[in-house]
C-alpha cells in the first residue's frame, strides 16, 4: 500500500467515480486512489444505505454518465423511476468497465488534511479486516486502524448528502420509544414497520426524505403522525414526473433542461448561455418581468392543481409556503406505486404544522403550544451536515479555501463582508425581483453540535454559525494560493451525472494548469448601479471594479455566486452552498468555455439552441476527447 500518490479522491460516489475516470483518462499513469467511509461502492446509494422503496426522482436516462448509458439488464423500463438496488449496481457495474474498484479503499475516512508546502498529508482511519476482495479474488489485506498518507493533489468529493444532522432535541435521554434519524434509517426501517407492537410512528421533517418515510410506514399500515416545524421552510412541492403546463404535457426534469425555459430564471452566470440580450428584457425590464412572474405563477399553480392536495382540508395542510420560484432542488417526485395523499385523507397520515418543545419521559411529544401526542416510534429528517467532516489545518487557510468554517480571522471576515455587501448591489440591480424575495427568517448556517443531552436545554450552546461555502465556479478555493485541491459535488442540481463530468474536466484543468484563459467572469455591473444615495454612481462604479482588480476577479466572482444562491433560493439551500434548478445548463456553458469547447451543442446556431428540445446526455457525450483534441490543437 503506498504512501504518497499522485491524486487522493475522498469519495466514491457518482462524483467521485467520474472524476477518477476521467482523471486517468487524461493521464494513464497518475497513481490514483480512492477512499471512503462507506462498505460499499455507491455513496448515497452504497448498498447498506438502501432501504425499501428508497428510488431516485429521475426517471430512466436521466441519472447516468454519458459513457455508459443504462440499458434494460438493470431491470429498469424507459420512463420508469430507478430504484435504488439498480442505482448501486448501475455504480458497480460502471467501476467494473473503467478499472476503478481496485483503487477504492472502503471504510476509510480521512480524519484530517493537512496543507503541506507541496500538496497534503491525509490522516485516516480505517475499518480493520473489513473482507472486501480485488477483481482477480485476492482477499485485500486488513488496513492499519491509522495511517496517514500524502498527496500531490486532493479532490474532495463527498458531496452534501454524507452525514446526518444529529437531532438534539430535549429529553430524548428519557424517550422510551425508538428514535431513528433519517441517516440511520436504512438499518432501522424494517425494525419499526414490523413490530407489531409499534403502532404509531411520529415523523419530523418537511422534504423528500419524510415523504418517504410517511409513505413506506402508512403502508406498512402504521398509524402517522406527521410532523412539519411551523417555524420552519414548510413542506417542498412535489410533483408527477410528468405535468401539464397549460395545455402542453412536459416531463418536468427536462423543463429545466430546454433552453428557451432556463431564460425565465435570473442567473448571475446566465450570460454563458449567448443570450444575455433576452435575460436583460425578461429580468430588467417591468414587462420582461410580469412575463416571468406568469410563467412561475402557471409553473405553481399546475403543480398544485395536478397533485390536488388543495382540494381537501388535510392535505392542504402539505401546501409549500411559497411559489416554487423560490425553491431549488428542493422540489420532488411523486415516485410512489400508490397515491401517498390518500393516506392523509383517509387521517391514516396526521399532518400537523407545530415546532417540538421536547421529548418527555416514556413517550409523549410536547409541542411549543403545550399540545402533545404519544408515539411508539420517532424518525427523524432532520438534514444533512454541510460543513466538511474533514478537519482542514491550519484553520488560518479555511477562508482561502472557500469552505464553511467558524474561525475565519477579523480580517478575512471583514473582507467577504465587503465582497457580499457590493456583490448584492450588483445581483438586485441586475435581477430586481430578488430583492423582493420572501424575508425568511433562519438560522441556515448555523449548525449543531453533538452535545451531552444535560446541555440541550440552553439553545445558545448548541450552535454555532459558520461561513457558507464559497467556491470558484462552485469547484476551486477563491484564495489559496497553490492550486493542489478542488471540492467537487458541493453543488445540489438536478443534472448530477452531467455535472461530475463537466466539474471532473474543469478541475483535472485547474489543477494542471492546462486552461488557455482568460477567463469570463460573471460580473456585469452597469453604470445605473445606484443602490446607496450616498455615493454617485460612476464612483461606486469605479470602486467596485477597482476592488475587483485587487482579488483578480476571483473572489467578487466568488461572492456573486453564493450571494446570487441566498437570494434565488431562499427556501432551498442557497444561503450556504449553490442550489439550481433552471440554471444548471447556463452553468455547463460557463465550465465549457472555461475550457476552450463549444458550449452550444445543439447544431444549427441559436435555432438549434431554442428549437432543439431539452438538453440530455447524448449533447455532452465525448467530452473528454473534445477537450483532448482541443489541447493538442493548441499545442500545434
Amino acid at each position: 500500500m503506498d504512501s504518497h500518490y499522485d491524486v487522493v479522491i475522498v469519495g466514491a460516489g457518482l462524483q467521485g467515480l467520474a472524476t477518477a475516470r476521467i482523471f486517468l483518462q487524461m493521464e494513464p499513469d497518475l497513481n490514483v486512489v480512492i477512499l471512503d467511509s462507506n462498505e460499499t461502492i455507491g455513496g448515497v446509494w452504497a448498498k447498506e444505505k438502501l432501504y425499501p422503496g428508497l428510488a431516485t426522482n429521475n426517471l430512466r436516462g436521466t441519472f447516468e454518465y454519458t459513457d455508459f448509458p443504462m440499458d434494460d439488464s438493470f431491470g429498469v423500463k424507459e420512463s420508469e423511476h430507478l430504484p435504488g438496488e439498480s442505482i448501486y449496481e448501475y455504480f458497480c457495474r460502471y467501476a467494473e468497465k473503467h478499472i476503478l474498484t481496485r483503487r477504492i479503499q472502503f471504510s476509510t475516512k480521512v480524519t484530517v488534511a493537512e496543507k503541506l508546502q507541496e500538496g497534503w498529508k491525509l490522516e485516516l482511519e480505517s475499518v480493520v479486516g473489513n473482507g472486501h476482495t480485488t477483481e482477480d479474488g485476492k482477499e485485500i489485506l486488513p488496513l492499519p486502524a491509522q495511517r496517514t498518507i500524502t498527496c500531490a493533489k486532493l479532490v474532495i468529493a463527498t458531496g452534501l448528502t454524507s452525514v446526518q444532522q444529529p437531532i438534539n432535541i430535549k429529553g430524548s435521554e428519557n424517550f422510551q420509544v425508538p428514535i431513528v434519524n433519517f441517516g440511520d434509517y436504512p438499518r432501522e426501517a424494517e425494525k419499526i414497520y414490523e413490530d407489531e407492537a409499534i403502532k404509531n410512528v411520529t415523523v419530523i421533517g418537511g422534504g423528500k426524505a419524510a415523504y418517504d418515510i410517511v409513505y413506506l410506514m402508512a403502508a406498512h399500515g402504521k398509524q402517522v403522525t406527521w410532523i412539519i416545524r411551523a417555524s420552519g421552510h414548510g413542506p417542498t412541492y412535489m410533483a408527477p414526473a410528468h405535468i401539464y403546463v397549460g395545455p402542453f404535457r412536459c416531463w418536468l426534469e427536462k423543463l429545466t433542461t430546454t433552453r428557451i425555459f432556463t431564460f425565465f430564471s435570473p442567473c448571475i452566470w446566465g450570460d454563458a448561455d449567448g443570450f444575455g440580450y433576452v435575460r436583460n428584457l425578461l429580468h430588467g425590464t417591468k414587462w420582461g418581468r410580469w412575463i416571468v412572474d406568469t410563467f412561475w405563477w402557471k409553473l405553481g399553480s399546475d403543480l398544485i392543481d395536478q397533485t390536488h392536495i388543495a382540494k381537501h382540508p388535510e392535505t392542504k395542510k402539505l401546501m409549500p409556503d411559497q411559489p416554487p420560484f423560490w425553491y431549488g432542488v428542493s422540489l420532488a417526485i411523486l415516485n410512489y406505486p400508490t397515491d401517498i395523499y390518500e393516506f392523509v385523507r383517509g387521517r391514516q397520515v396526521e399532518v400537523l404544522r407545530k415546532d417540538v418543545k421536547c421529548l418527555e419521559s416514556l413517550k409523549t411529544i410536547r409541542f411549543e403550544d403545550g399540545s402533545s401526542v404519544e408515539s411508539d416510534a420517532l424518525v427523524c429528517s432532520m438534514g444533512w451536515k454541510f460543513e466538511p467532516t474533514i478537519d482542514f489545518r491550519p484553520k488560518e487557510i479555511h477562508a482561502d479555501l472557500g469552505i464553511p468554517s467558524a474561525d475565519f480571522s477579523h480580517a478575512q471576515k471583514e473582507l467577504w463582508d465587503r465582497l457580499d455587501a457590493r456583490a448584492d448591489l450588483e445581483i438586485f440591480e441586475r435581477f430586481p425581483k430578488l430583492a423582493t424575495g420572501p424575508k425568511v427568517d433562519h438560522d441556515s448556517l448555523m449548525v449543531q453540535q453533538n452535545l451531552p443531552n444535560s446541555a440541550l436545554a440552553d439553545k445558545t450552546a448548541l450552535r454555532k454559525e459558520v461561513s457558507p461555502w464559497r467556491l470558484w465556479r462552485g469547484i476551486a478555493p477563491p484564495s489559496l494560493p497553490t492550486r493542489d485541491i478542488v471540492f467537487l459535488g458541493m453543488f445540489f442540481l438536478f443534472q448530477g451525472a452531467v455535472r461530475s463530468e463537466t466539474s471532473s474536466i474543469w478541475a483535472y484543468a485547474y489543477l494542471y494548469g492546462k486552461f488557455k484563459g482568460p477567463f469570463t467572469s460573471v460580473s456585469k455591473p452597469s453604470a445605473a448601479l445606484n443602490l446607496d444615495q450616498r455615493v454617485p454612481a460612476e464612483e461606486q462604479l469605479q470602486a467596485m471594479q477597482k476592488e475587483k482588480e485587487e482579488v483578480n476577479g476571483i473572489m467578487y466572482d466568488t461572492a456573486l455566486f453564493n450571494r446570487f444562491g441566498k437570494w434565488r433560493t431562499p427556501y432551498g439551500f442557497g444561503s450556504r452552498n449553490p442550489d439550481v434548478v433552471f440554471e444548471g445548463i447556463a452553468y455547463f456553458d460557463l465550465l465549457l468555455q472555461d475550457l476552450g469547447l463549444n458550449s452550444w451543442r445543439k447544431g444549427w446556431g441559436w435555432m438549434g439552441e431554442i428549437f432543439g428540445g431539452s438538453y440530455d446526455q447524448a449533447d455532452y457525450r465525448g467530452l473528454v476527447e473534445e477537450w483532448r483534441r482541443s489541447q493538442k490543437k493548441e499545442k500545434v
